[in-house]
């Protein structure tokens, strides 16, 4: 802190220190001259001169000087060559005391504040009146002049020193005053480490003055599951997760390192150190620390990124790439490390509006698709939105979306468009933008491009308006066939009517989709009796979670469509993390800012595909990784299975020969099964089978129950002799998800199916499947 100070005070010392020297050895000038002109005495001229310069040169070094020792030097020179000098050029005057002691006090009190720190002063001190000493000796020991002389040292000695160390301890309050603002714009008033604001200053610093052999490593750090924390345990002991973890990241990485939080549950961690450093091997250390915090409902984890400097780099470009690696572990199960791609990798972060700007602007067609349509006093316009297919990795279609323009030029929100109109204006408006956009989109459509068009419910059963969209459409050069319907929600129409309509508008070759299923009053009976050929999914439904194990809801929703003959359209996808979440979902189609926002051109696929690409990437490096962990994970249980087959097969008890499977704190309870699925033969509850909720009481008792058609059932009774595993799969008798070994063996002349269900709720543990 001292140091930091002093340094501080020599930035701010140089140029007042400058001036005032500069300005004094122009008073010595004048001193010099009216010693020449007054006093008959010889003039010592070449030392005067030579003092002059000697000066000059220490003023003109002040703006170099970087240390606070040189600093010292100088000013201690700079008034002994001044003291010095004034002693030659007050011999031979009539009353020396008169010339010398104006001279001896501003030099003194002129220079106290000056000096940067109190060894300066007093250095400083002792060794400009040791050249005074010279002429006070000087003075005849017959007078009073030594006395005069001696007081007023005294005088400008006591002055002096309450100049300095008044000035420095102004100084000194103003440093202090300084780092506390410092410290409160620079860091996280929660976690007492770098804000990001900071934490990118002082690594933009880090990798300007970083050695060349030295080993630059970016770690990223988020946690795990953190909004299930605070949704439901308060933002208290949220608050504690992240001092904890600040603590640990601030203790393991050091204090040569830095560590900054970027916001919400993200914390990075910039570290160099020599050749043969492994990045890696801190990055483990910082995990498995951070499994010992405790939250209430158990132990915090983590998902790392890492990523090593290149040449070339920017800490942005260098965070990306931990940060693409971050999202990579994330997928792969968290609580791991993922590691930076050999090769370049689009980047993990983008929203709507980096979305575009990264796109190759050569790659948009400028010819503006601008045919307006004038509707009363509103001119209206037409923009389009891509939509992409996920496994084609190509754009399909664009979705025709109202813009307007009041008389004055202003544009319209579409809100405002749609605002306060009677049933008739809304299907007159609905028909005019129809015709814009039909206008618009004319002969710009690939042949192998769908247009979405989104219709009102009133318009869209208006009788004869499928005739007359027909002849629209090919007006506009386009086939019904080209043409997706895509039913807006209303809460007044009955979905028989929609139907009756829909295949009025199917037999002349439209397609019907539904829109923001998910959302306000649609339901899947309405998709049901609709039976659209595309569902779009509302862009919540991307962050829907179960309720215990937080693990995304979307892949069972798309399947279930799936299984009802309906292509699955998600909109709303902003980032690379949801646009992955739709990729291992299997959606059909995708449409998002992040994927090309609205425009009035066309924009070309090249850059978003890539993007495309590259979370197909993440998803398979993904499955690989869990699939991996999960057979780690589960194969202890197989062989226990197996083995507790062969001592049933041997003649030992079932409760024996289960024992260790029924102990394992994951397992809710061991069974036995005869070959028709029932009677149950044996069950134990394990050491994760607590009692069932009272509401679940009825559920408890599973003796008379009959579970052949279950998974884990037939499964067995098709491989006899050998264990196999089901699930994850809902439990009906604890409701919770579980994985369920089981194996069919030949015991007293019977089949019968030995199984341990075990308790896969926690979010920690892999699945099989996309999560």
């Amino acid at each position: 802190m001292r140091k930091r100070f002093h340094l501080r005070s020599l930035d701010h010392q140089r140029p007042l220190s400058g001036v005032t020297m500069a300005f004094s050895i122009g008073a010595y000038l004048m001193f010099a001259a009216a010693r020449a002109f007054l006093v008959e005495a010889p003039f010592p001229l070449m030392l005067s001169l030579g003092a002059a310069l000697a000066m000059a040169v220490l003023v003109a070094a002040i703006p170099r000087v970087s240390t606070t020792t040189a600093f010292g030097f100088i000013g201690v020179a700079y008034s002994v060559i001044l003291q010095l000098t004034a002693n030659e050029l007050v011999k031979g005057t009539a009353n020396p005391l008169v010339w010398m002691t104006p001279a001896v006090v501003a030099i003194t009190v002129c220079a106290a504040p000056l000096w940067l720190t109190p060894k300066h002063f007093f250095t400083g001190t002792v060794l400009y009146y040791a050249a005074v000493a010279p002429f006070a000796l000087s003075l005849p020991t017959d007078s009073h002049d030594r006395g005069i002389f001696a007081v007023w040292i005294l005088i400008a000695l006591s002055t002096a020193a309450v100049f300095h160390f008044g000035f420095y301890r102004f100084r000194l309050k103003h440093f202090l005053l300084e780092e506390k603002l410092v410290d409160l714009a620079s860091i996280d008033a929660l976690t007492s480490v770098r804000n990001r604001r900071s934490f990118f200053e002082a690594a933009e610093q880090t990798l300007a003055t970083v050695a060349k052999d030295a080993v630059v490593a970016a770690i990223f750090v988020d946690i795990d599951h953190f909004k299930s924390l605070n949704d439901q345990f308060g933002h208290g002991a949220g608050d504690d997760v992240l001092r904890g973890v600040a603590r640990t990241l601030t203790r393991l990485a050091g204090n040569d390192t830095l560590v900054g939080r970027l916001g919400g549950e993200e914390f990075v961690v910039l570290a160099s150190r020599a050749q043969g450093w492994r990045a890696g091997e801190l990055a483990e250390r910082i995990r498995t620390a951070i499994t010992d915090i405790r939250r209430p409902d158990g132990h915090v984890t983590a998902s790392i990124g890492v990523a090593l400097l290149r040449d070339g780099d920017t800490i942005v470009s260098l965070l990306d790439r931990a940060d693409e690696a971050l999202l990579r572990a994330k997928h792969a199960g968290r609580n791991q490390i993922g590691f930076e791609r050999a090769m370049a990798v689009a980047g993990v972060r983008e929203t709507e509006r980096d979305a575009i700007a990264s796109a190759n602007p050569s790659r948009i067609d400028n010819d503006a698709l601008e045919a307006p349509v004038q509707w009363r006093d509103i001119t209206l316009l037409s923009h389009f939105q891509p939509l992409w297919s996920l496994s084609h990795q190509k754009q399909i279609g664009v979705e025709a979306l109202l813009r307007g323009k009041d008389a004055h030029g202003a544009m319209l929100l579409p809100a405002t468009l749609f605002a306060r109109r009677s049933p008739a204006e809304l299907v007159e408006f609905d028909v005019r933008s129809h015709e814009c956009h039909l206008r618009n989109a004319g002969g710009h459509l690939d042949d192998d491009e769908w247009l979405f068009l989104n219709v009102v419910p009133s318009t869209f059963l208006r009788e004869g308006y499928e005739v007359e969209l027909v002849q629209r459409v090919r007006q506009a050069g386009l086939e019904p066939s080209d043409v997706v319907l895509e039913l807006l929600e209303s809460d007044d129409i009955a979905p028989d009517e929609l139907s009756l309509a829909a295949g009025r508008y199917r037999d002349h070759g439209f397609l019907i989709a539904v829109d923001d299923f998910g959302a306000g009053y649609s339901n899947l009976d309405r998709l049901l009796r609709i039976q659209p050929d595309f569902v779009k999914l509302d862009g919540e439904l991307i962050r829907a979670r179960n309720r215990s194990s937080g693990r995304p809801l979307l892949r069972d929703l798309v399947a279930l469509l799936h299984r009802a003959d309906m292509l699955v359209i998600v909109e709303g996808i902003e980032t690379t993390e949801e646009l992955i979440l739709a990729v291992e979902a299997k959606v059909d189609f995708a449409q998002g800012y992040l994927l090309g926002r609205p425009e009035p051109t066309r924009l070309l696929p090249d850059a978003f595909s890539k993007r495309i690409d590259h979370a197909f990437d993440v998803v398979a490096e993904a499955r690989s990784l869990r699939l991996g962990r999960f057979e780690s994970k589960i194969e202890p249980y197989v062989q226990a299975m197996n083995e507790a087959a062969r001592g049933v097969q041997a003649g030992v008890a079932y409760s024996v020969a289960l024992s260790e499977l029924s102990q394992d704190p994951l397992c809710t309870r061991c069974f036995v099964l005869g070959a028709a699925g029932k009677p149950t033969l044996f069950e134990v509850l394990g050491q994760a089978g607590v009692d069932s909720p009272r509401a679940r009481l009825p559920l408890a008792n599973a003796d008379e129950g009959r579970w052949d058609h279950r998974t884990f059932f037939w499964k067995a009774m098709m491989r006899p002799g050998d264990a196999v595993v089901s699930g994850p799969q809902l439990s009906p008798i604890n409701c919770r998800p579980t994985i369920v070994i089981s194996i069919a063996v030949f015991v007293d002349g019977a089949h019968v199916l030995m199984a341990a269900e075990m308790d896969w709720t926690s979010a920690e543990l892999p699945w099989p499947e996309a999560a």
